[in-house]
């Protein structure tokens, strides 16, 4: 029988979901928290019970699974834009169309005045052409061939969060994994507010690599390959995983990516290098990123960004000889490491570790995907309030990780502690 707790903390993450496309409160709202808050509270209770139960039948998993989806659904419907990243989707994809380069065309150039709509006159950053790679750009298209809006790329969101559930299950099975762990990711708040709602283009990427760690573990080297190349080609993120797949791909595997990376930088129109306003978004764009914006002050913003990209390819080096392929917390560990470095840390940044926290050794990073909700009243701030985030609410983002990191780390000691007493004892 599926135990009480497990079935109680998805009704509670169910309702609290379902009200938040009923009622649909603005984004750091009291309201919004407290549907965030009642949220959170599910999950941990349904994490627990799992952590208490020694197996979940595959039949309550699937059942698991389409009741995320159940309630997921109402939230394609939201009125507006819950993010304006989904206006620039929208915009890129109709330069596309246009035949221009997305990458140096400007949405505030009185020359594109002819491909605004009123969904894209409120386009965020005006004055940038785009930050977005080529297979971002590509899956920009695929999804406005259908309908220009965010509802589109809700839609989307729902398809891809689908597979990421999928593959992840499928990748517990594949490595010896408790599958019931794959409701870490399904039932985790972040993915109804940010992979669905928000509509951010995240989720893709994560599918993407998730898939790749799939194929590793099932030593599918030609698929880890090109799914980790699509990854990063949808945001750069992942490429400081990149030592996990050292003698683990070949290369004629490395050769195969390389190849798609080109033919996906060509089959954007325009024929400029996919750089667009990465340098701008680095010189200028700041948010809940205290570890950047002390380095920055040290040696510049530019090299304070290669640090953090750094900084997660020697985590990932680390963890390459330590652990083995299917240990999910080694692609985990360099993603958190190298977002916890960088200018900006958007909640839905952390959609990229979901699915690799199901291990004890990633209850830091857990930790963390749940108390960057701490960040969301910063978008009801009052007009004229500066966009950042108030060191009280840092202080509440980063208590809970650092917290864990504690426990992770007393733990070793005091088993030492008893160990050494017991020796004494017997001596």
């Amino acid at each position: 029988m599926p135990s009480v707790a497990l079935c109680a903390g998805g009704a509670v993450i169910g309702a609290a979901t379902i009200a938040l496309a009923w009622f649909q409160p603005g984004m750091g709202t009291p309201a919004f928290m407290a549907v965030v808050l009642a949220a959170t509270a599910g999950y941990l209770l349904a994490i627990a019970s799992l952590a208490a139960r020694a197996s979940v039948s595959a039949g309550l998993i699937a059942v698991c699974l389409v009741s995320a989806a159940v309630w997921r659904a109402p939230l394609v419907g939201a009125s507006g834009a819950y993010s304006t990243d989904t206006i620039r989707y929208v915009w890129d994809a109709r330069v596309q169309r246009a035949g221009l380069s997305p990458y140096r065309t400007r949405p505030d150039d009185p020359a594109t005045a002819h491909l605004h709509s009123p969904l894209t006159d409120a386009i965020d950053a005006p004055w940038l052409p785009t930050i977005y790679p080529p297979v971002a750009q590509l899956y920009f298209r695929v999804v406005t061939a259908f309908e220009e809006s965010p509802r589109a790329f809700r839609v989307a969101g729902m398809v891809l969060d689908l597979g990421v559930s999928l593959a992840l299950w499928a990748g517990l099975v594949a490595s010896g994994r408790a599958a019931g762990w794959v409701l870490l990711y399904a039932w985790h708040p972040l993915v109804p507010l940010e992979a669905i709602l928000g509509g951010h283009l995240d989720i893709a990427g994560v599918l993407a690599l998730t898939v790749s760690w799939l194929a590793l573990v099932r030593r599918w080297p030609a698929v880890a390959a090109l799914s980790f190349t699509a990854a990063v080609l949808i945001k750069p993120l992942p490429l400081v995983l990149a030592p996990l797949y050292w003698r683990r791909v070949g290369v004629r595997h490395v050769l195969l990516g390389a190849a798609f990376a080109v033919a996906a930088t060509v089959a954007v129109p325009g024929g400029a290098l996919p750089v667009g306003s990465m340098p701008d978004f680095v010189d200028t764009f700041r948010f809940n990123g205290p570890v950047f914006g002390a380095v920055a002050s040290l040696i510049g913003a530019r090299a304070a960004a290669a640090a953090a990209l750094v900084v997660g390819l020697l985590v990932a080096l680390q963890l390459r000889w330590r652990r083995p392929r299917e240990a999910a917390d080694a692609w985990a560990w360099p993603l958190a490491a190298a977002l916890l470095c960088a200018p900006v840390i958007y909640p839905w940044y952390l959609l990229w570790l979901l699915p690799f926290l199901t291990s004890r050794s990633s209850l830091p990073v857990a930790a963390w995907t749940l108390s960057i909700a701490a960040v969301y009243p910063v978008w009801a701030r009052a007009a004229g309030d500066p966009w950042a985030v108030p060191p009280g609410l840092m202080a509440l983002e980063f208590v809970a990780p650092a917290l864990a990191c504690l426990v992770l780390g007393v733990r070793p000691l005091t088993q030492g502690w008893r160990r050494w007493v017991k020796n004494q004892g017997s001596g």
